[in-house]
């Protein structure tokens, strides 16, 4: 189990594409270059002529040459607007935002009604993080020429960030339609509208701003995010490929989150792997990286990332859970409590943090400490299925059997509520239908939808672990039967065969331990054969 570390879709366990803070297309950075033919009446012939060729030394990329045109024709006459204005522009590109600031103030105090000046401005201010400043100069240009369709575009974009949705949307569909053909606009207003949840209208302005641009690679994120938000998970996949294709490093993280949910597990492995090469200082790629190594049994792997993803950003608490998840798996309690009570501190109303808390407190046999972290869980999330459970499971432990049994009462009224439930449930139950039928495939996808549909579901986890012992994935079967263990800490079978898949690792001494564990939780184990059923 593992969990994503920013807000925008933490909900489930399995992480989400990236979406909000990642595909927002970049803001228009082309900033305008006055032409060549528009100089004030009584301008000498000299200082056109510079003008005129700093234009051509700018459109033919020598910003070198063009800044020095420019700056002659300012020193002939400084009143002349315009190739003050392509210096700024020049200086913006070489990356001198002081002097370009400077010099576009110097032309709104020449020409106060130019919307050009003030939208460049913006653009200055932007680059320069200032972007309350910026802000208020889209605006301004947007008031001085409401036909302007860069400027609404970027005025969106920042209203978008200061939480304005409603003034961002009207932005957006006014940029549209001054500008049809206008692709940013239209990845923006898709971007925006997945957001809202309008996801119909979000495919459909994704779509039409890749039919302007097919490599758009935000425009294909976006689309891919859209789709798999709409459950499209095979579309989403082929819009992340060709936004990582098109040179989208972050693309990579939302395709192993696909590929993680279409149960392509050693896939989303590769993706994830891919992400962390390209973004090495992305704290979320290592936390979902380690967190498919821990699907998959290799608990040494999943904690060196999570360590990583720790010190990059030491205020995220999804690293901490997920460790202390991964300690609790390897029998380490003390350490696991010592993740979970940082990711605590650093999320304190997130109810998987107290869950997992209570969980683990229970393990330890804190039982009092276990019940007001479960309660807390609760008071967070009150149809938390699985705290209820554990809730119950701690009361009847403590010997409160009538509280407990309005706990389970509860919890069999929810998951009859729950279309998930029943829906894992039927995948279970075909798991192990085909599974007696000797149908191997048909048995590790249905036990495979369960766990997805489901990840608390500990006897589809087990059941899923005997199907890959069987086909030969070692490492995989141990993944799960893990987490079969970590959901249900007293289930002999499981550990038996972990036991079994640790032998084949060649992994003796964990293998010994497994199966000693077996035997102390029933003193009468059987040998079984692989798991067919709860």
């Amino acid at each position: 189990m593992f969990k994503r570390s920013r807000p925008l879709g933490c909900e489930v366990p399995h992480g989400h594409p990236r979406i909000g803070w990642t595909f927002a297309s970049a803001l228009l950075l082309t900033l305008a270059v006055c032409a060549s033919g528009t100089g004030s009446q009584g301008n000498s012939d000299e200082a056109r002529a510079h003008y005129e060729a700093g234009t051509q030394a700018f459109e033919r990329g020598d910003l070198d040459r063009a800044k020095k045109e420019f700056q002659a024709a300012i020193k002939i006459r400084p009143d002349f607007v315009e190739p003050r204005q392509n210096l700024a522009v020049t200086l913006a590109r070489q990356g001198e935002f002081e002097a370009a600031e400077s010099e576009l103030r110097k032309v709104i105090a020449l020409r106060p009604r130019s919307a050009e000046a003030h939208y460049n401005l913006g653009l200055v201010l932007l680059s320069k993080r200032d972007e309350a400043s910026a802000l208020q100069y889209f605006r301004q240009a947007v008031d001085l020429n409401p036909n302007y369709p860069e400027a609404r575009n970027n005025l969106g974009l920042l209203l978008e960030r200061k939480g304005d949705a409603a003034g961002a949307l009207a932005e957006f569909r006014a940029a549209v339609r001054l500008q049809p053909a206008f692709a940013e606009a239209r990845n923006n207003l898709g971007h925006l509208l997945v957001s809202l949840g309008d996801l119909d209208a979000a495919i459909r302005e994704c779509r039409a701003a890749l039919h302007m641009r097919p490599d758009f690679p935000e425009a294909h994120e976006n689309l891919g995010t859209a789709l798999w938000k709409n459950r499209d998970l095979d579309g989403a996949e082929t819009e992340f490929r060709a936004a990582a294709a098109l040179g989208r490093p972050e693309a990579e993280i939302s395709l192993g989150v696909v590929l993680g949910e279409k149960g392509e597990l050693d896939a989303a492995i590769v993706a994830h792997r891919k992400a962390v090469e390209l973004l090495p200082q992305d704290a979320e790629a290592h936390c979902l990286l380690g967190g498919g190594l821990q699907k998959r049994g290799d608990l040494d792997g999943a904690l060196a990332q999570f360590r990583e993803a720790m010190t990059l950003d030491p205020k995220l608490a999804a690293p901490y859970l997920n460790f202390g998840v991964a300690m609790r798996q390897k029998g380490d309690l003390d350490a696991a409590m010592k993740g979970l009570r940082a990711a605590a501190r650093l999320a304190p109303d997130d109810p998987e943090v107290h869950y997992q808390l209570g969980f683990t407190l229970r393990r330890q046999g804190a039982m009092n400490e276990a019940l007001a972290e479960l309660r807390r869980a609760l008071a967070l999330k009150p149809r938390y299925i699985q705290a209820l459970y554990g809730l119950g499971g701690t009361l009847e432990g403590m010997g409160q059997h009538a509280q407990a049994q309005v706990a389970f009462t509860e919890v069999e009224r929810l998951q009859k509520q729950d279309a998930d439930y029943a829906q894992a449930v039927i995948q279970y139950n075909l798991g192990l239908q085909t599974l007696a039928q000797g149908d191997l495939k048909s048995a590790r996808d249905a036990f495979q939808s369960a766990v997805l549909i489901k990840p608390d579901f500990a006897e589809a986890h087990a059941n899923l672990g005997g199907v890959l012992l069987q086909e030969g994935e070692i490492a995989n079967a141990v993944g799960q039967f893990r987490a079969a263990i970590d959901l249900k800490p007293d289930d002999a079978r499981a550990y038996y065969n972990l036991s079994l898949a640790l032998e084949k690792q060649g992994e003796s001494r964990g293998a010994r331990e497994a199966l000693q564990r077996a035997l102390e939780l029933d003193p009468h184990f059987v040998v079984p054969k692989p798991p067919s059923g709860p």
